[in-house]
């Protein structure tokens, strides 16, 4: 049977889907290891249910395809602001954004915080997320536009870094406040000793640098144990909540105490 054959319905032109409010919001949460508590969630956006573009990789392809990728990007956060400001949700906003479509929000910049102020979140919640994908042929002129954002109250995240163009001078010339490890070096560290290496530097350049690190990709409690008691300060994963509509308010009961056994065992 033909992939196509397996989605019910036809997926349809990314502008479309924006005009017509046809994509929606999902919340991951991020975890501290200190509180074991929610402190944060990320924004994902998903396409139409049945669709071959309901999932965000497919979705951003089509929009590659179609020429309207940063206008999807833009969409995505405000369709994400406007579904996180009616959870009333504590905590911080993840947004993920390209490195172009945050020098366009450095042009539209009035636009941009009228928007925030419209959903009645304040700045200071939103951690935006520099995506892997991202060229940054010149950090020195991208700086400008960091700043700018930055004097609203937003931080910066380099996401899954590790892989693709999440690399070292962004970290030395951004200066993120939050950088998250990709899942590729999370999962299973707690049975690999070279993905336990190449996060233990990452742990070691973070304290260098001042940026708190989330591990991404946590399914289990092994691996959870491992970067807890490596001393890293937040995770992301499975483990702890699949993406949803309604954000998670709280942690299950037993992942909440594979925190904090994690965190005895690192004061012992």
């Amino acid at each position: 049977m033909p992939q196509d054959m397996l989605y019910e319905q036809e997926a349809p032109k990314i502008k479309d889907l924006i005009s017509r409010c046809g994509l929606s919001a999902v919340f991951q949460p991020v975890v501290s290891f200190e509180s074991g508590a929610i402190c944060g969630y990320e924004g994902l956006i998903r396409g139409p249910v049945s669709t071959s573009i309901e999932m965000p990789h497919a979705l951003f392809a089509q929009a590659r395809a179609e020429g309207c990728a940063i206008e999807l990007e833009r969409a995505a956060a405000r369709i994400c602001l406007k579904a996180f400001a009616g959870s009333a949700c504590d905590g911080k906003l993840l947004l993920n954004f390209s490195a172009e479509a945050l020098r366009r929000i450095a042009v539209d910049f009035d636009d941009a915080l009228n928007f925030l102020k419209e959903s009645r979140i304040d700045p200071s919640r939103i951690v935006l997320e520099l995506t892997e994908q991202s060229i940054v042929d010149d950090v020195r002129s991208f700086m400008p536009v960091i700043a700018k954002l930055r004097a609203t109250g937003m931080q910066l995240a380099l996401d899954d870094y590790g892989t693709a163009h999440a690399s070292m001078n962004l970290w030395v010339g951004l200066r993120p406040e939050v950088v998250k490890i990709d899942r590729f070096f999370i999962h299973g560290i707690a049975s690999d000793p070279l993905k336990f290496e190449a996060v233990k530097a990452m742990q070691h350049f973070a304290n260098a640098s001042g940026a708190r690190l989330v591990a991404e990709g946590i399914d289990n409690a092994e691996d959870l144990r491992v970067v807890r008691d490596m001393g890293i300060s937040f995770g992301q994963g499975f483990y702890f909540g699949q993406p949803s509509a309604r954000p998670l308010r709280y942690v299950a009961d037993e992942v909440r105490q594979s925190i904090c056994s994690a965190r005895l065992r690192s004061t012992l």
